[in-house]
């Protein structure tokens, strides 16, 4: 019987292209089937094509701290078969601040003065897929509740910022109750002037993760009573009263579809959401648009289980629950849920979002010289 005819380039690519993002492992693997597979996966037009087709970035993990008083940042695969080898993400001492744009932000635990250990030492800004570090200075305000990183190309649409320019932004405040925002540009390789404003009753900057929407990025100030916003344009500080109803627990701040600020909340087994609008006569106010009940979706039994939000994966609109079940992503659109961690002290979550192909790791790829 005569063989099968062989599929003609344009066939393997159409097909190639439809391999799931969130799942890289499947890329890897079809690079070994023959040398003219792997040609196609490593063309940089295929993966321009690639990641143009599925869009935005999948969800790949996420980091997350154990404590602020132990530096022990762990990376969670989402994936079924993780490409990714455990040691690639092993970073202490340090803290994990930041992901965004395939780019991890870290802080270092300065131990060396013994004086005075445990303050905070330098950022790095790391990208797994590539392995790249870069080692930043201290900022002019050393104290750092919060940061993040971005991408800081104008138009860029975030599917492939390996070794593009970035920013870092640093908040945190001091013991006069003021906020300080500082910017590292890795294109100056310098720290800007600090902008401030006063907290009042506020008191402090949260730690936990920072959220851009479009030019500003804001942070959760105190016991979740109020929001600091920091605009990339003009360079300025200020502050946002949350939505008058009471949370017990975190809130967590999320980008809305429409560009708007989100918020959303747990209140009675309940997830609210709420986008922060602008009527008519120019003014800002919250407005709740959703309400998923967690007792079904979650399948609580008792009270004391009810969930609490701890991170909100940017552009994939999912938000990480914490439940005594152990961790969740929710779907904001479906309304479904998946199991992504055990049961464990989850204090911080920080997404990890980025294409990862064959040709992202500079063309080491898992074959060998033998692969036909």
């Amino acid at each position: 019987m005569a063989a099968p005819p062989e599929l003609i380039n344009d066939a393997i690519s159409e097909i190639l292209i439809r391999f799931p993002p969130e799942e890289p492992a499947y890329l890897f693997r079809a690079s070994l089937v023959s040398k003219a597979w792997r040609r196609i996966l490593t063309d940089p037009a295929f993966l321009r094509s690639y990641r143009r087709f599925h869009g935005t970035p999948p969800l790949l993990g996420f980091f997350h701290d154990y404590s602020v008083m132990v530096p022990t940042p762990r990376f969670f695969s989402t994936m079924e078969a993780s490409p990714f080898p455990e040691v690639a993400f092993e970073r202490r001492p340090w803290f994990a601040l930041d992901c965004r744009h395939g780019r991890v932000l870290l802080r270092k635990i300065d131990e060396s003065d013994e004086d005075d250990a445990g303050i905070e030492g330098n950022f790095v800004v790391w990208d797994p897929i590539t392995g790249a570090l870069a080692d930043l200075d201290k900022p002019d305000n050393p104290h750092t509740s919060s940061a993040v990183v971005v991408c800081s190309v104008t138009g860029c649409d975030h599917r492939d910022c390996h070794d593009g320019p970035f920013l870092v932004v640093s908040v945190g405040e001091d013991r006069s109750k003021v906020a300080h925002a500082c910017v590292y540009s890795s294109e100056t390789g310098a720290w800007g002037t600090a902008v401030s404003v006063q907290l009042g009753a506020y008191l402090y900057v949260n730690s936990h993760r920072g959220t851009l929407v479009g030019d500003e990025i804001h942070f959760v100030l105190g016991l979740d009573v109020g929001i600091l916003s920091y605009n990339l344009r003009s360079h300025n500080l200020s502050i946002i009263d949350p939505p008058d109803m009471y949370y017990h627990g975190y809130i967590v701040l999320m980008p809305m579809e429409d560009g708007s600020l989100g918020l959303a909340g747990i209140s009675n087994s309940s997830l609210y959401l709420w986008s922060r609008k602008v009527n008519a006569e120019g003014v800002a106010g919250w407005v709740q648009c959703k309400i998923i009940k967690l007792q079904t979706l979650l399948s609580f039994d008792h009270p004391c289980k009810r969930g609490c939000p701890i991170g909100f994966a940017e552009d994939a609109g999912v938000i990480f629950m914490f439940t005594a079940a152990g961790a969740f992503i929710v779907n904001l659109k479906s309304g479904q849920a998946r199991k992504v961690g055990k049961y464990q002290s989850y204090f911080d979550v920080i997404p990890f979002m980025t294409f990862y192909t064959p040709g992202c790791t500079s063309g080491k790829l898992p074959f060998t010289e033998e692969t036909p």
